[in-house]
């Protein structure tokens, strides 16, 4: 397993995926291009995350897909999203975590859809606060 370090969070990826840095953004895809994971982090000036911000942020997704599901992955909580847009199947989490807000969104094919649910599922548990931001 690889580790994918920021400078706020750090998490596993298994060798059949691959992670591409576009600023803001990161982008892992697997290695058959049946979907992609992309993750923006948002880091608050002061305080911490709190579920109303979570909702708040999460509003247009929740008017599409309906009241999202709590979840956590690895060291964030938060909300999930599921929804179909033309041609695609999309999953969307908001959550965070101290001063950390991450959007991570699954997309791939309408036809493809369920396929790596069990894989996105397994990388997003890694997910972690680096030690030195607790």
């Amino acid at each position: 397993m690889e580790v994918l370090e920021t400078q706020w969070w750090l998490m596993e990826i298994p060798p059949e995926w691959e992670v591409e840095q576009l600023d803001e953004l990161i982008v892992i895809s697997d290695e058959d291009g049946v979907g992609e994971i992309a993750i923006t982090t948002l880091v608050k000036e002061s305080g911490s995350i709190d579920e109303q911000e979570l909702e708040q942020l999460a509003a247009e997704t929740a008017a599409l897909a309906g009241r999202g599901e709590p979840v956590v992955l690895g060291d964030f909580k938060g909300y999930h999203y599921r929804f179909e847009e033309p041609d695609e199947a999309v999953r969307e989490w908001y959550v965070g975590e101290g001063v950390n807000l991450l959007l991570v969104t699954y997309c791939c094919g309408l036809d493809n859809a369920g396929m790596d649910d069990a894989a996105v599922d397994a990388i997003l548990s890694t997910l972690m606060l680096r030690i030195d931001e607790v």
